[in-house]
């Protein structure tokens, strides 16, 4: 299985997520797995990478038919892989994380703020009460930052990064090896 390892607030990332949807849609071998890459607990400003990021990835993120604007904030995103969890276990993990994607990086969503997290979670088709039980669930926080800590352990840290058959490789590879590896 080829295994993505993304953040939503990285664009290149959120890139990288769409490529690869468009190869598990097609019956890719593909998996997704989230990381709080600051891994803080509050909004940071925008960070001069994202600036860069935005000015050399978001051609790419329109012709894969994602909007980017600048957001006001680099939120936490601890509390958005959580519910992926969810929302993977219900078969509606890609539904998750383009409604992510579009709230952040199209309407500057508060992708940290419970409310609007539930709220996401109801558009993507999850039920909100069970998202909302989870993100006040302390067990399932620290699951997931454990997670999160090991990944960054086996040297997981800056996103996109893919994972095939344990060997971490760049994310920038071209559309017939992401096919290749993917099994079409």
């Amino acid at each position: 299985m080829l295994v993505l390892h993304f953040d939503h607030t990285s664009l290149p990332a959120v890139v990288a997520a769409l490529r690869l949807q468009a190869l598990a849609d097609a019956g890719g071998d593909v998996g997704f797995q989230g990381i709080d890459v600051l891994g803080v607990d509050m909004a940071l400003p925008v960070t001069l990478d994202q600036l860069d990021e935005i000015e050399r990835w978001q051609d790419r993120a329109k012709a894969l038919g994602l909007t980017v604007r600048r957001p006001s904030q680099r939120p936490p995103t601890l509390s958005a892989h959580l519910i992926a969890d969810i929302a993977r276990s219900q078969g509606l993990g890609a539904a998750w994380r383009e409604t992510v994607f579009r709230a952040y990086w199209t309407d500057d969503a508060p992708i940290d703020a419970p409310d609007t997290l539930c709220d996401l979670a109801q558009r993507a088709g999850l039920d909100p009460d069970e998202v909302a039980i989870r993100l006040r669930d302390p067990g399932a926080r620290v699951s997931v930052r454990q997670r999160m800590t090991a990944d960054r352990g086996r040297g997981i840290g800056g996103v996109p990064i893919l994972e095939s058959d344990g060997t971490l490789v760049s994310a920038e590879l071209s559309d017939p090896d992401l096919r290749g590896l993917a099994g079409l």
